[in-house]
């Protein structure tokens, strides 16, 4: 047996931060570690990948038998088998591919039954929350990128305009979308104005009135709202509300409409 390493594999962050990962690609936990222990190794016995992994020898052949079948390790019969591991880049390749078409699958038939059992009259649901900064980002491209004729899209600051965002407005506005951007801080115009996207200045007072988080109408039809920790009491996190094609939507679009009109700077 070759001289082994002190400790075990498994005594820092990004050693469970790998075997993470690799759960997340389909893996289970003992199949990463073993499959790491492997790399560690080169080629090993089962005795062997238990002393550089704290997965139990007995544990070691169930999961060589399972990377054995995804085509993640070869095995070599002998007294002991032994098991080399395949190259990184050929199993990155592998499991991306079956994550991919896992996912293709999974989601084609997602796409094949949506609105199957669907109640034609689903008013009551008219307007939706999304928590989470990344989340409301998210939420904020999707409709952009839904729009058609015009949009606006108003920001309190820089952070609230990141690159999902901008990316979109983007698209939009080289689809022939009337894109404009509002904000009291120069920082936020000047993100627009980078992308080529059309920007206007708020009047500062005006500000803490609408723009504590960001606010989107699209098309007279859609509007997303969202408020920051802070600006409405037991809220930890940027917290949007948003509708779109609804009697509330249209009637809030006006609204908010009228507000930029009357706070716009000319």
């Amino acid at each position: 047996m070759s001289e082994r390493s002190e400790s075990p594999l498994g005594d820092d962050t990004d050693h469970a931060d790998a075997v993470a990962g690799l759960t997340q690609l389909g893996l289970s936990t003992y199949e990463a570690k073993v499959f790491v222990g492997l790399h560690a190794l080169g080629t090993g016995s089962a005795g062997e990948v238990a002393e550089v992994t704290d997965v139990p020898r007995s544990q070691v052949y169930g999961a060589a038998e399972g990377l054995e079948e995804l085509g993640l390790i070869d095995v070599q019969a002998g007294t002991p088998t032994r098991y080399r591991p395949l190259p990184v880049s050929e199993a990155r390749y592998l499991l991306f591919e079956r994550m991919k078409e896992a996912g293709d699958t999974a989601f084609d038939y997602v796409d094949s039954v949506a609105g199957t059992h669907a109640d034609d009259d689903d008013s009551g649901e008219a307007v939706w929350r999304t928590d989470g900064g990344e989340n409301v980002a998210q939420r904020a491209a999707a409709m952009v990128d839904a729009a058609e004729r015009q949009l606006t899209y108003g920001a309190a600051d820089v952070s609230r305009i990141g690159d999902a965002v901008l990316t979109a407005l983007s698209e939009a506005d080289a689809r022939g979308v009337d894109v404009r951007v509002a904000s009291a801080d120069p920082a936020v115009r000047a993100a627009a104005t980078d992308t080529g996207v059309t920007a206007v200045g708020l009047a500062e007072t005006a500000t803490p009135d609408l723009s504590n988080g960001r606010v989107l109408v699209a098309d007279e039809r859609a509007v997303l709202l969202s408020v920051l920790p802070g600006a409405v009491p037991h809220v930890s996190t940027e917290t949007a509300f948003w509708s779109d094609d609804t009697a509330f939507a249209r009637i809030l679009v006006t609204l908010i409409g009228e507000w930029f009109a009357e706070h716009l700077e000319t």
